[in-house]
């Protein structure tokens, strides 16, 4: 799916390699430059061709000194522009590939408002094509580094790309089943209120924290250097918990995941905001969102795993949201659960911790859940229905790759 491409701002300067601000003119001018000021007393010169001040002023022959490159500032088409598979032991070599592969993409230039062809070659991301034995990769557009330059936006995240992939049939895993778990009623609404999503967008960012941690926010990975619902590593660990006194809850969670979308990651969640409310757009949601935010090893391949799994399990799941009762209960939760705490879990007449005991669920016994609403289950236990508290149940099937989590105990 494509999404529009980014315009240039009214009035905006991109510079080849720095623009100059006149703060009061003459002397107090100032150069930025790889973001920092630069003292200049020099006057500002306007390049013709480009709309972009250079500092640089006249030169020994007397004429003005015009930038060197020309800026692209955004680009008609983003996110996937075209698909090319292949069959099992048919892997096209990069000449034929290239044959296939459009010559030119659409870009704005500062200054111009209207999208130009540029001539382009194709480069795949992150790996050698011939020599690698994956089933999925990416070709981003280059240009003449020595005539163009991108300003005002990522190469890697707001360029169009092309896929080239082994036939799905055989080449990905498929996901047949993914068992409603705790939180992921709460990661949805989330997404749907907070994030201002659609549901296939919702769906998209479910598919890949069901992969990553089977929404867990005690899941860790990595060798116990990635944790949480979306198994943010290292650095980002460490931001998490610089940002929030409650980044092991899931409301600190996700706030952090709001904030990073917000800033270092905007450009996802541009793009997950355009995503078509249907089916594809929860694919291409969560195949952009495996590659663009989570960035996990053989993301190639694992982004179409996580595409069919939006596509297949979770857009239908929530496409019409189930029905929903009074208490905002509803049957996307239904399922089979297991208490893994301790002691016993009660079983009580109402959503509410104040309400009649009825009943109660052992250690390692499994119930089944027919509706809920993300904190209370309507279940049924050795012919007993009444509700449980949702953050001790664990649906029994687990998330396609493995964590490690730590034991919680219930509402005794």
């Amino acid at each position: 799916m494509c999404i529009s491409g980014l315009l240039p701002q009214a009035g905006a300067v991109f510079a080849d390699d720095g623009i100059e601000v006149e703060s009061d003119g003459g002397e107090n001018s100032e150069l930025v430059q790889g973001g920092d000021l630069i003292a200049s007393g020099e006057g500002l010169i306007e390049d013709q061709n480009t709309n972009v001040q250079s500092r640089n002023g006249i030169s020994a022959s007397g004429k003005k000194k015009k930038s060197s490159r020309k800026m692209i500032v955004g680009f008609a088409e983003t996110g996937l522009i075209r698909t090319i598979t292949y069959d099992e032991d048919r892997k096209p070599s990069i000449e034929s590939l290239k044959k296939q592969f459009p010559d030119t993409v659409k870009v704005y230039f500062a200054g111009e408002k209207k999208a130009k062809p540029l001539e382009v070659s194709w480069e795949c991301v992150g790996e050698d094509y011939s020599a690698s034995k994956d089933s999925v990769f990416l070709f981003r557009p280059t240009f003449d580094s020595d005539k163009y330059v991108v300003r005002g936006m990522s190469e890697k995240t707001d360029a169009p790309y092309l896929e080239v992939k082994q036939n799905p049939s055989v080449a990905v895993e498929m996901i047949e089943s993914a068992p409603p778990t705790v939180n992921e009623k709460k990661v949805f609404d989330f997404c749907i209120k907070e994030l201002k999503m659609n549901k296939a967008a919702a769906c998209g960012v479910l598919a890949n924290m069901y992969c990553e941690s089977g929404f867990r926010t005690n899941a860790l990975g990595d060798g116990h250097t990635s944790v949480g619902l979306c198994q943010w590593h290292n650095g980002r660990w460490t931001n998490l918990k610089s940002y929030t006194e409650d980044w092991q809850k899931i409301e600190g969670q996700l706030d952090f995941m709001k904030y990073e979308l917000e800033h270092g990651y905007k450009s996802n969640l541009d793009y997950l905001r355009n995503v078509t409310d249907d089916a594809q757009g929860a694919y291409d949601a969560a195949a952009y969102w495996c590659l663009h935010y989570e960035m996990p090893d053989h993301a190639g391949t694992r982004s179409v795993t996580r595409g069919y799994l939006a596509k297949n399990i979770y857009w239908p799941r929530y496409e019409e949201d189930g029905q929903t009762d009074e208490e905002g209960c509803n049957d996307s939760f239904a399922g089979e659960y297991i208490f893994a705490g301790e002691g016993s879990l009660n079983i009580r007449a109402d959503h509410s911790e104040d309400s009649e005991v009825i009943g109660s669920v052992p250690a390692g016994a499994k119930v089944e859940v027919t509706k809920a609403n993300g904190e209370w289950a309507h279940i049924l236990y050795e012919g007993t229905t009444g509700l449980c508290s949702m953050e001790y149940l664990t649906a029994v099937e687990g998330p396609e790759e493995e964590t490690e989590t730590e034991t919680e105990t219930g509402d005794v």
